[in-house]
């Protein structure tokens, strides 16, 4: 008797648990209901849309095929699940479809030459660092030989385009300059959608002016910039400009007005401001601002420019403040290779107390690749005269360099020396310079 009690309670946890399975197998999709109207024989998967159809006649979105049905009729399911279970309970062959193409991700990530996009419909976000480890020995004239290991520039990059590709951004930051490690900052917006016509950029950055100032020092042959950049072309302010490359690039011109005090000051020192203006002519394409030939081939690669600016500093400080312009030109070849690069600088200043006096400096650099896109060596040449009115007060500045690349310049080994001549102070300094770059 107790045998049977077993027994019975076993059967009705059996049927128990089925009617639980029927239930949850109707729930997640295994519901089915074949229904015969008008010569169509119509499939339905879910009680709901079977609902739907017998209330409006319509069960919206479905699969219909035409002489599918078990006598020949149009079979009309409720999707690819009814119409399979249609056809699995008559016995007949499935149906062919197309293959269902992957949906596209929500983003896409990349990475090439040291830099990583992440992108999406409506934004795209480029991250870059860039770390320069140097070992510089001094070789004074005056004093003691010196070595110093030092991290010359560690650089993180962002920018991008944000809500449509004419809207780009760039923040950079360099950490070793702890004081100061906000380099650029800014938006730049192009009217002419797509075409770089006419754009306009705003917050910090470099001004138009001085092609070796305006190339990254990432991108340099030498581990550094010449003497007569550096005095010359100041770099980074706070401004806007307007700029443009039409004629496909062959033309860039561009235009702008800033505080004149330099990077990351919140307030211009006075009540004028700095004028900037940059033009280049390059005929057969764009020259990239980058030293060294990667980009030629066998297409010869040439740039012509002319650039202004105009500081009135007077009033500035209590001290004796310049009213500064500065006219200037380069000029640039690449051919298979050889890369050759001139620029001139000239300065009328005008001090608030001193007599005013003219400035003047050039740049000449020479490099030819000798193992093509590896091995490079470069000459150069540069030259200040921080005042024209005296005798032998010009500073001299030669040098060679070479250069290895295991991945154009984002990856280089780059070593130099140069010779800097003091004729002020008659004397001549040495130094030695190793540079390790890489960019990722």
């Amino acid at each position: 008797m107790r045998r049977k009690s077993l027994f019975r309670a076993a059967v009705l946890a059996l049927v128990v648990a089925s009617a639980t399975v029927a239930a949850s197998a109707q729930v997640t999709g295994l519901y089915y209901k074949e229904v015969t109207k008008d010569g169509r024989v119509y499939v339905f998967n879910t009680p709901e849309t079977l609902k739907l159809w017998e209330e409006s006649g319509d069960m919206g979105k479905s699969v219909t095929l035409v002489g599918r049905g078990e006598n020949g009729e149009t079979l009309v399911a409720e999707n690819e699940t009814a119409a399979d279970l249609y056809f699995f309970r008559h016995n007949l062959d499935g149906y062919d479809r197309p293959t269902p193409k992957p949906e596209k991700p929500p983003f896409t990530v990349g990475w090439k030459d040291g830099k990583t996009t992440i992108e999406s419909k409506s934004a795209a976000l480029v991250i870059s660092n860039r770390v320069q480890l140097r070992f510089t020995n001094e070789m004074p004239e005056v004093g003691d030989d010196r070595g110093s290991f030092r991290v010359r520039r560690a650089k993180t990059k962002f920018e991008g385009w944000v809500y449509t590709k004419d809207l780009t951004y760039e923040l950079q930051l360099n950490w070793p300059d702890t004081a100061n490690p906000l380099e650029d900052v800014n938006v730049n917006y192009d009217f002419t959608k797509g075409q770089k016509t006419f754009q306009l950029k705003a917050g910090q950055f470099k001004v138009p002016f001085g092609r070796q100032e305006l190339t990254s020092s990432g991108s340099q042959q030498f581990v550094d910039r010449s003497i007569a950049s550096v005095e010359f072309a100041r770099g980074r302010d706070n401004g806007v400009q307007i700029w443009g490359q039409p004629a496909g690039g062959k033309f860039d011109w561009r235009f702008g007005i800033f505080n004149g005090n330099g990077r990351t000051v919140s307030r211009n020192d006075n009540d004028k401001y700095q004028i900037n203006a940059r033009a280049t002519w390059q005929p057969f394409g764009d020259v990239k601002y980058s030293e060294g030939d990667f980009e030629s081939s066998d297409k010869l690669l040439f740039a012509l420019a002319g650039q202004y600016e105009s500081n009135d500093r007077q009033g500035a400080t209590i001290g004796d403040d310049i009213d500064r312009e500065i006219v200037g030109g380069d000029i640039v070849f690449k051919y298979k290779g050889f890369s050759a690069y001139a620029e001139i600088f000239q300065a009328a200043n005008s001090p608030e107390i001193a007599r005013d006096f003219d400035s003047d400096g050039l740049i000449a650099q020479v490099g030819y690749f000798v193992i093509p896109k590896r091995l490079e060596l470069a000459v150069r040449l540069s030259e200040l005269d921080p005042n024209t009115d005296r005798d032998n007060n010009e500073r001299t500045e030669t040098g060679f360099a070479i250069g290895y690349f295991f991945n154009k310049h984002p990856h280089k080994l780059q070593a130099d020396f140069r010779e800097i001549e003091d004729k002020a102070r008659r004397i001549t300094d040495k130094e030695i310079r190793l540079q390790y770059q890489i960019i990722f």
